[in-house]
């Protein structure tokens, strides 16, 4: 590894702009110095960033000792630290997880503060073969034994920055002999001996064992990895395709809904793939999401029953026609059904109907007692279609969805009262829509619930000399 080859090599894949600053994570060990050390005649505008975990008694005087030899390199550095025990209880994860999420966040809250155009890590060949056999002992698919790429987007941590690796196919024994021949003294993590870390296991454990088998094993892992990641490149323009045909909505932050027939036409791997993706989609940077958990989401869906929870949060609700992914509970307007948006009432008066969602409407008018009476049978039952007394009746009159635990009297239910949600499933209501099902309410009372059944109190007595018009009108009808 020389300075001249590695600068060719840096700027014929990453290609950078010169006098855009780069990020450097610098921890202090031979390789994150190895790598700074590489670009320090690069002409490139160089942020060396070091990260303090607070795990360790001398961590604050090993981050100063980084500090001093960076700027007699003549780059002035960027510092942060964090409680990283704190972190991983208050978020319920391992505390290599949350040193890893805690680093990431403070090197690219770098980045945005310089407005860099990448992140630079010194993870190297051995890094990867560590990472594609943590990978494969926990379950991971494909996605996982690709293991980490030269560069690639965390959206977790930023949209527009980039991740990028340049010492991926560097090994670490290349990396320690360019620190002795360069006079770089690494400062190293006792850390990184302790066998209570998984990936500490693997380096200092497992993988020796393998190479009495193998000697070849990391040079073996590497290529398998590279020849993984092509693999998974090809299926993931497929998945791109599938996602484009299968997804019928996206209400960002919330929730995917998907076309179920063009779902059961996909191949079962294309299928957990998509998965995958959806369940990153609505919560970025979801790691540890394995073959199980894909399996019981596809088991789920396939089963059309009520919804189940998927990973983080996420929840499965199965539809006639379709599936969604959402993060909680998530009421999905269906055009073939009249629908009020979330949190919204609507005004209804005689001069101006109420716009619900989709196109349908509700309109309001009097009638004469005799016009009435001479309208069909057919005319005065259609559901669509509400003749009430409009004695009482005060105006405005209100479109609204049903309010938790609201009871109300139905039409041919004397002195008795119903819990409107009861009603709603006795009248075969899909689950999906009846949180957003209009009721047209005078003063609170109901007096409609749309398309089903009038109130006993607003019912036509004989003796009106005027019939209030209810009408909800379907799209094809406007």
């Amino acid at each position: 590894m020389e300075p001249a080859q590695f600068l060719t090599d840096f700027h014929q894949y990453f290609k950078p702009v010169k006098d855009v600053s780069i990020v450097i994570g610098v921890s202090g060990g031979a390789d994150s110095l190895s790598l700074a050390h590489l670009l320090l005649n690069s002409g490139l505008a160089l942020i060396p960033a070091h990260f303090d975990h607070q795990l360790r008694i001398v961590s604050a005087a090993q981050a100063a000792e980084v500090a001093a030899l960076m700027n007699r390199w003549g780059l002035p550095i960027e510092p942060g630290s964090g409680d990283v025990r704190e972190f991983a209880t208050n978020h319920k994860m391992g505390v290599e997880e949350a040193a890893r999420v805690c680093r990431y966040e403070f090197l690219f809250s770098v980045a945005q503060k310089y407005k860099a155009q990448a992140v630079l890590t010194a993870h190297h060949l051995d890094d990867q073969v560590e990472t594609v056999l943590m990978h494969f002992l926990r379950g991971s698919g494909i996605n996982g034994l690709s293991g980490m790429r030269l560069c690639e987007s965390l959206k977790q941590f930023s949209e527009e920055i980039p991740l990028w690796r340049p010492l991926l196919s560097t090994s670490k024994e290349e990396i320690l002999d360019y620190c002795q021949r360069h006079d770089i003294e690494p400062i190293e993590d006792e850390s990184n001996q302790e066998l209570r870390y998984f990936r500490n296991r693997l380096r200092h454990e497992l993988i020796p064992q393998i190479e009495k088998i193998q000697p070849s094993f990391r040079t073996i892992a590497a290529r398998n990895a590279r020849v993984v990641e092509l693999d998974r490149q090809a299926l993931e323009r497929v998945t791109e395709q599938a996602w484009r045909d299968s997804l019928s909505e996206a209400h960002p932050g919330k929730a995917l809904v998907f076309d179920r027939e063009t779902w059961e036409r996909l191949d079962e791997a294309i299928q957990y793939r998509l998965l995958m993706k959806a369940a990153n989609t609505l919560v970025p940077g979801l790691r540890d999401l394995g073959f199980a958990e894909l399996q019981r989401a596809k088991e789920t869906i396939e089963s059309r029953l009520p919804g189940k929870d998927f990973k983080a949060g996420i929840l499965i609700s199965n539809q006639a026609e379709s599936f969604i992914l959402s993060l909680g509970r998530f009421d999905l307007l269906q055009p073939e059904f009249p629908q009020l948006p979330d949190g919204i009432s609507i005004t209804l008066t005689l001069k101006k109907p109420a716009k619900l969602q989709h196109g349908w409407q509700i309109s309001a008018n009097l009638v004469d007692r005799e016009e009435y009476e001479n309208l069909s049978t057919e005319a005065k039952q259609a559901k669509d279609h509400a003749w009430l007394n409009p004695a009482d009746v005060e105006w405005p009159l209100e479109v609204r969805r049903s309010v938790v635990g609201e009871r109300w009297s139905p039409l041919g239910m004397v002195h008795k009262r119903q819990k409107m949600s009861d009603f709603l499933v006795n009248s075969k209501i899909p689950r999906a829509v009846r949180q957003a099902w209009p009721v047209v309410s005078s003063g609170g009372a109901v007096l409609w619930v749309a398309g089903l059944r009038i109130a006993q109190a607003w019912r036509l007595t004989g003796d009106e000399t005027e019939v209030l018009h209810l009408q909800l009108i379907p799209p094809a009808v406007i």
